[in-house]
């Protein structure tokens, strides 16, 4: 019973650093706590493009070897549509009219720029809010005098961010306005033929062919309809989405704004819990003697390697969860994460025994493959499942290099009793890797403007320690070290700004 309280009592708190580095031989060193912090991070004016829109347009993606755009599904060469074992829409119309000395439109290719995409771009403001709490345990264990290895992992409680998208804006379509008038012609050319006499004196069969051709690409359901551009003209989304190839089947309206994408695509709130990425590390003695071997603080250096075993929840397939997805966060990173360093440690001679420490590290990952996030302003288009079709369902994700410096220091303000711990903490990360069916979607997530992925900050941080550790100071049977802490971001680009607060204590088991 006593030691299911005293387990108890260890897990009500937080460890978020230590003192020494290594401990002795077959010794274990257990610490557990709780954390609490709050961030923020404010992206202003980055830009979004709906090319995947501009696409319905003229598809400067489809193409045969010979650079001939020949998608069924634009406005640019409907003729191309495959009509009979013999022809194509064009071929059989063109056919058509030299027979019979007629002018119908043929759907051939159109007067215009094929050396550029149509652009369909816009610009956004963003706010999140991250506001984080758990437990964190971490086991160090001696396993000689001069290596001690050790495994920690968060148990996240709460896991909350909020999101806020403001200022945001689409234009128009730029250079469309031959194919938008082609086809307007084009459509009442061929009703005002099939209205005709003319058209009721061809046999049927040529009678049943013109009405394929029209419905196919001027009835709401038709297989190759570019009925939507009526509506849309040269604004498609400021004159409101009608069409299900624009809209969102889980959006029940008639009619979709940029607004209404927005709150459908980005709910205020995401939500995520469980255990985070767990870190297995050692730390190696290269020169000088620890503390806890001399009995007094000596300059000392060693060697740090560390793996981030990716463990912690990432979000869901879209096509097992739909829009649930959108309210997931993201608690780990997904990737495969290792990093290399040293920590030098000096005495300082002083009446309060002090010392410095400057420690830094080398992170870098190998590629993993995660789930793709469905999201309006990176997937090029307002329609999920056509975001997943040009994208894919999952991508392949590589973290960029990181440069991790430490320094700071500490001071025995009472011998072997109390301590005061303080540290500035530098990070700079390159910018990631993403790898998908889609090229530009790869562009705008590794970087934007108004956002990249690449990103550098500085924190300082200051802690308080009530030492129960040292043999001949100790207060009753147990040894261990208690601390509490607060950690502010004084520095950050391109990442979250925020605050920590902590506090710990560490206890120590000697192995059988």
């Amino acid at each position: 019973m006593r030691n299911k309280i005293l387990s108890l009592f260890f897990f009500t708190f937080f460890l978020y650093s230590q003192i020494l580095p290594t401990i002795p031989s077959n010794v274990f060193r257990v610490s557990i706590g709780r954390m609490n912090a709050k961030e923020h991070w404010n992206l202003k004016t980055q830009n979004f493009n709906l090319n995947g829109v501009g696409r319905r347009y003229f598809n400067n993606l489809h193409h045969n070897d010979n650079l001939r755009f020949t998608s069924n599904f634009d406005l640019y060469q409907s003729g191309s549509v495959i009509l009979d074992s013999a022809n194509t829409v064009e071929s059989w119309l063109t056919k058509f009219n030299q027979e019979n000395d007629f002018e119908l439109p043929t759907f051939g290719k159109q007067e215009i720029d094929t050396n550029s995409n149509i652009t369909v771009n816009g610009l956004f403001d963003e706010k999140r809010e991250k506001i984080f709490s758990g437990k964190k345990i971490k086991i160090d264990y001696g396993m000689s005098d001069e290596i001690t290895i050790s495994v920690s992992f968060a148990l996240i409680e709460k896991y909350n961010i909020r999101q806020t998208f403001s200022n945001y804006s689409i234009g128009k379509a730029e250079g469309v306005q031959e194919l938008l008038d082609y086809h307007s012609n084009a459509k009442n050319e061929l009703k005002t033929f099939i209205n005709s006499n003319t058209y009721n004196n061809l046999n049927r069969g040529l009678r049943d062919t013109l009405s394929l051709i029209f419905d196919s690409y001027y009835r709401n359901n038709g297989d190759y309809s570019v009925n939507w551009v009526f509506h849309s003209g040269n604004d498609p989304i400021n004159n409101l989405l009608i069409d299900d190839g624009f809209k969102p089947q889980e959006i029940n309206k008639d009619s979709v704004s940029l607004s209404d994408l927005v709150a459908f695509y980005y709910p205020n709130n995401k939500k995520g819990k469980g255990v985070d990425d767990i870190q297995i590390g050692a730390t190696i003695l290269l020169a000088g003697e620890p503390a806890w071997k001399t009995g007094k603080k000596t300059n000392t250096f060693y060697g740090l390697i560390q793996l981030s075993i990716p463990y912690a929840s990432t979000i869901s397939p879209f096509l097992k969860k739909r829009e649930l997805q959108f309210t997931e966060a993201n608690i780990g990173s997904g990737v495969p994460r290792w990093s290399i360093g040293f920590l030098s440690e000096w005495n300082v001679k002083s009446k309060k025994n002090t010392r410095t420490f400057l420690a830094s590290e080398v992170q870098f990952s190998t590629k993993a493959t995660l789930n793709t996030p469905i999201q309006l302003f990176s997937g090029e288009h307002t329609h999920p499942d056509s975001i997943l079709a040009n994208i894919g369902n999952t991508y392949k994700y590589d973290l960029g290099t990181g440069l991790i410096i430490k320094t700071g220091g500490e001071m025995e303000v009472l011998q072997n009793r109390f301590l005061i711990h303080s540290e500035l903490y530098f990070m700079s990360k390159s910018k990631d890797q993403y790898i998908s069916k889609s090229n530009s979607w790869d562009n705008w997530m590794e970087s934007h403007d108004g956002y990249s992925s690449t990103y550098q900050f500085l924190d300082v941080s200051a802690e308080f320690w009530i030492l129960n550790s040292i043999s001949k100071n100790r207060i009753g049977p147990i040894s261990f070290d208690f601390y509490s802490g607060f950690k502010n971001n004084i520095m950050a680009k391109n990442i979250y700004s925020g605050w920590n607060v902590y506090s710990g204590i560490t206890t120590y088991f000697q192995g059988w």
